[in-house]
């Protein structure tokens, strides 16, 4: 009788096909999401991921960055460069928030926005440095540290990029 060898071809691990497959599971901040464990729906969001409230399970957000390069972006721009921001701004002007500083609201009347941070004025006795929340018109409190205030007008950066809608439709 002839013997007759049999091989198996070793299988490649899970995780070695997920960049091939083109299929990630992420959180998106302006959808239903719905658990890919137990299929419910209600979410422990963090600044990178978002945790089911039912099974645990754990879920990159869409929005989180992540690099490979130690924390520095791979296109930023060296220091002493003409536009060293991450995020477009958007203008405002005419819009007004408020500024809770040690607690107490303060009127800010905002000039422009983006998801990093915002410009305004109308806010005196602000240094760099020091750090304020900004209330925006749903009651949002987003907290933010004073980088810059010079000639009436103050630069804040939000301590974690925020969403903002950027289409070109008026809200209904």
């Amino acid at each position: 009788m002839a013997q007759v060898m049999v091989f198996e071809r070793a299988s490649v691990p899970f995780s070695a096909t997920l960049a091939n497959r083109g299929h990630h599971i992420v959180y998106r901040a302006n959808a239903s999401n719905h658990c890919p464990g137990c299929g419910r729906s209600q979410w422990f969001v963090g600044r990178v991921s978002a945790e089911c409230g039912f099974c645990g399970t754990a879920v990159p957000l869409a929005e989180a960055r992540h690099d490979d390069s130690g924390g520095v972006s791979v296109g930023r721009r060296p220091a002493g460069t003409a536009n060293q921001r991450r995020h477009e701004r958007m203008p405002a002007k005419g819009r007004n928030l408020q500024l809770l500083i040690d607690g107490s609201p303060t009127s800010f009347a905002l000039h422009n926005i983006s998801e990093g941070g915002a410009m305004g004025g109308g806010v005196p006795d602000l240094g760099p440095g020091a750090d304020v929340f900004v209330r925006f018109e749903g009651g949002i409190l987003v907290p933010a540290v004073v980088k810059w205030a010079e000639d009436g007008l103050v630069g804040l950066a939000f301590s974690a990029p925020v969403m903002l809608d950027r289409s070109t439709d008026p809200a209904n």
